[in-house]
């Protein structure tokens, strides 16, 4: 019932719109690039990398304006103004270049979008007294819920009606995302002049060592879930012979089976504590990996779903929580922080992915997702011990 109390709702409406604008462009633009623009296979690494590395830079740099006072809704109406350009370039994009420059100028600003919200979503809750992290995972949960339609229409209209009418969609509903806020949400002027922003710099906590690690797991849980989604489909198909469809009704299954996971770990890590059900996920996460290397039928692969759907459903629901929690004061730096985590370990993911399978082939790379989630399962019990030894002193 959060989604409904006070301006909850609207929170949710603009949640809603962004994430659909996001389902126009992302799934097809690797089939834009090939097959609309006739680029070559290698141009998508550079695609990738250059629009990861722009998304780091301005997802850094608006969290830190956000810390320094600038007002989260002004800031996220401007990267969501990126994200209508974004669409509105690509309907019009005929070169390769041209692309890489949109996705690097427009797209990168644009992607900030995700992690203001976040850092929205925070602020707002603390206000009305509603459990961050529940709203968080809520939040969440409707993203996954689109995504699971979303990408399917967006393939039918690229087909049927042309790569330009998906991208001109994201761009009505980012321009509509705009007027929500505007109409919707209260946009303040910034909260600090040049003085109080200078003595509040002084007071900003330190990032902790504790809260480097954090990152670190947020890096290597990517990097595994990356080089898993990328390779299990060739692995299944290439490897035990299953037909090409199977793939992707693994991951409908486990996107299904991920949602209720979601909303009931954010309720049980009131009860646990949230790192403590987040190294749990990891364990979850490194048997299914195990036991993936094992399975050799259908049925064996479809019962492990349920192993992969509590582990990436405990990841998704507590993650952005984890990290909001150690940086209360800095909700914009630690919502930056978080995103730019996640696109490390996924760049990491797509370097070693492509040298593994050419070395040792596809089932032998799966190895890497099960020694990453393991590490990030040590890692969080080394920082729970941490932290349990500093209480105790």
């Amino acid at each position: 019932m959060a989604f409904f109390c006070g301006s909850t709702w609207r929170l949710f409406l603009i949640n809603i719109t962004v994430a659909v604008s996001y389902t126009f462009i992302l799934p097809v633009m690797s089939i834009f690039l090939i097959n609309g623009l006739h680029a070559s296979p290698v141009f998508l690494t550079f695609y990738s990398l250059g629009t990861s590395l722009s998304g780091l830079f301005f997802c850094q740099l608006m969290g830190s304006l956000s810390d320094k006072g600038y007002p989260d809704e002004r800031l996220f109406i401007l990267s969501v103004l990126a994200l209508s350009l974004t669409g509105i370039a690509f309907a019009y994009c005929r070169y390769p270049v041209q692309a890489l420059l949109i996705g690097i100028f427009l797209l990168g600003p644009g992607n900030a979008c995700v992690t203001l919200f976040l850092s929205i979503i925070r602020k707002h809750s603390l206000e009305a007294g509603i459990n961050p992290t529940r709203l968080n995972t809520q939040m969440r949960t409707c993203v996954s819920v689109v995504w699971i339609a979303g990408p399917t229409l967006a393939f039918i209209f690229a087909d049927r009606f042309g790569f330009a009418f998906d991208f001109l969609i994201s761009a009505l509903l980012s321009g509509m995302t705009i007027l929500l806020c505007h109409l919707m949400l209260p946009v303040g002027e910034k909260t600090s002049g040049p003085g109080i922003a200078k003595s509040d710099e002084v007071r900003k906590p330190r990032i902790s060592s504790d809260i480097w690690a954090l990152g670190a797991v947020i890096i290597l849980a990517n990097l595994s879930n990356k080089i898993y989604m990328t390779v299990m489909p060739l692995y299944l198909v290439k490897d035990l012979n299953l037909p090409v469809s199977f793939p992707g009704f693994l991951l409908g299954s486990a996107a299904i089976i991920e949602i209720p996971v979601m909303l009931a770990a954010a309720r049980l890590a009131d009860k646990t504590g949230k790192e403590l059900l987040f190294m749990a996920g990891f364990l979850f996460a490194s048997a299914y990996y195990c036991l993936l290397l094992l399975a050799s039928n259908r049925a064996e692969l479809i019962a492990l779903q349920l192993l992969n759907a509590v582990s990436f459903g405990i990841f998704t629901a507590l993650g952005i929580s984890v990290i909001q929690d150690a940086l209360p004061e800095r909700s914009g730096f630690a919502s930056a922080f978080y995103f730019n985590a996640m696109r490390t370990g996924m760049i990491a993911g797509n370097g070693i992915t492509g040298l593994m399978a050419q070395l040792t082939g596809f089932r032998m790379t799966l190895i890497i997702p099960f020694l990453s989630v393991s590490c990030a399962a040590l890692m969080m019990l080394c920082i729970n011990n941490s932290r349990f030894m500093k209480k105790r002193q």
